[in-house]
């Protein structure tokens, strides 16, 4: 692997993607905070507009049945109605004081005994004209048998009527039980203007009343009239007022502008960064490997050999470490000039790089040497090796249609056998080396305790062909 693109890839992995996930993580944080806010404002908001609309429902209910017990709770009323019914009475002086206004006495077994629709009496029963809902009011106040008033919305062909019923009694049974059974029925109709009136005292905006009898499908601005029944049915609704919303729409974009700022700051942060690591890292190329042919220099041989005879724990520490240098090579460039001995040298790497493998190591020391570690010790492998790079060299290279022909001698050290230092090893490989060139050039030699006397005197050491 290219080292830039090694650095590039370690820069990335270990410098933008923990950057640009703390970003996301901020991002998360910030916008989770800012919607859980927002619901929170929301729901609390919901819920205070409820309890408002059922203030304003009980505002009306409380006027109305006011209204039904001063009528019903009179000695009067209850002795014309109970004493010695008298309609006529009934009409001139029981009114809810609306002419669009339903009023009703019911005799104990709740048949109709006075009618009053829309400010005309009428000689109708109650329920025929009001619907199941009115017969369930009935029935919740009778379960009670108590003079206290009773209050429903209830649906008159789709519009909303709040009535009132209560007992007729005299003024001294008033704390009694209604135990005679007369009924009087007050219902007001809720008006748009009624509607308009509780929206404004109640900051309920746009308020109106629902129909939906039946559904139990819940809305934020919306308060289920519960029915005798147990059944969810009409509704009051209104446009719900979100703060949470509010708080969004002033926020959000604040954040948003925020992030785009922070963003564009990250990315011209990271771009500079990345170049600057991109820099660093060709400096280090350039400073650890040779110029002409791109292998590592001794720099970065050094330190790969120091890995290497260094290992981590539970491996062993091996190397074969051969130590080439070229024959012929300043024939060459006497004879071709030295454009043509550049040329070999970087045929050379080319031909090293080729049967190498990725746990090899290639390096040029300077001129016409260069080393090559593989991970082994064993011997056979090696002196194979040896013969591969000798052949592969020592073929013809082609240089501006002239063939230039060079050798090579190879001396051969070994780890652990011949020691773990690593300048030891490239002495020991550069005295084999010199008994090689000794023996007549083009030849391998490994290693061996008394090159080193021979290498320091100068001395020819021919090691015997069964020795390669």
């Amino acid at each position: 692997m290219n080292p830039t693109t090694s650095l590039d890839r370690r820069f990335f992995l270990r410098v933008i993607l923990p950057m640009f996930g703390l970003i996301a993580l901020l991002l998360a944080g910030a916008i989770a905070g800012v919607l859980m806010l927002s619901s929170k404002q929301n729901h609390l908001s919901i819920e205070f507009q409820q309890r408002a609309a059922k203030n304003a429902l009980g505002h009306f209910a409380d006027e109305l049945a006011k209204l039904a017990t001063g009528m019903a709770g009179r000695d009067e009323t209850a002795a014309h109605v109970i004493d010695a019914f008298d309609a006529a009475w009934l009409a001139s002086h029981l009114g809810v004081g609306e002419a669009d206004s339903f009023l009703f006495v019911l005799d104990p077994n709740d048949r109709t005994l006075f009618s009053r629709i829309d400010g005309r009496i009428v000689s109708t029963e109650a329920r025929g004209v009001l619907p199941s809902t009115f017969g369930q009011l009935i029935a919740r106040w009778r379960a009670g048998r108590i003079a206290e008033t009773v209050t429903q919305l209830i649906a008159v062909d789709g519009a909303p009527v709040l009535f009132a019923v209560t007992g007729i009694h005299a003024v001294a049974d008033r704390e009694g039980p209604a135990n005679n059974g007369y009924i009087l029925a007050a219902g007001h109709r809720v008006t748009r203007a009624s509607l308009e009136y509780l929206a404004e005292t109640f900051m309920l905006p746009n308020l109106s009343y629902e129909p939906m009898f039946g559904q139990t499908t819940e809305g934020s601005g919306r308060l289920r009239l519960m029915s005798q029944d147990g059944t969810m049915g009409d509704s009051l609704v209104w446009d719900p007022i979100l703060p949470g919303d509010q708080i969004i729409k002033a926020i959000g974009p604040g954040l948003v502008l925020v992030f785009a700022a922070y963003l564009v700051l990250t990315v011209a942060v990271l771009t500079f960064a990345r170049r600057a690591a991109r820099l660093i890292s060709v400096s280090e190329e350039k400073a650890l490997h040779d110029p002409l042919t791109g292998l590592p220099n001794r720099l970065l041989l050094l330190d790969r050999m120091k890995r290497q005879l260094n290992p981590r724990r539970g491996e062993d520490a091996m190397a074969t470490v051969f130590y080439l240098d070229l024959d012929g090579f300043k024939d060459v460039n006497d004879s071709a000039g030295h454009a043509a001995g550049d040329a070999v040298l970087v045929g050379v790497a080319n031909r090293l790089r080729e049967f190498c493998r990725i746990e090899d190591t290639v390096a040029r020391l300077g001129g016409d040497e260069f080393v090559m570690v593989i991970p082994t010790d064993d011997r056979r492998l090696a002196e194979a090796r040896a013969e591969t790079v000798l052949a592969a060299l020592s073929s013809p290279y082609l240089y501006n249609g002239r063939s230039l022909i060079v050798g090579v001698s190879i001396g051969v050290a070994m780890a652990p056998e011949h020691g773990l230092d690593v300048a030891a090893l490239l002495h020991k490989a550069d005295a084999a080396l010199y008994a090689a060139k000794q023996a007549g050039k083009g030849q391998v030699r490994f290693y061996r305790k008394s090159m080193r006397s021979e290498a320091t005197h100068g001395m020819p050491a021919v090691l015997p062909a069964a020795s390669i």
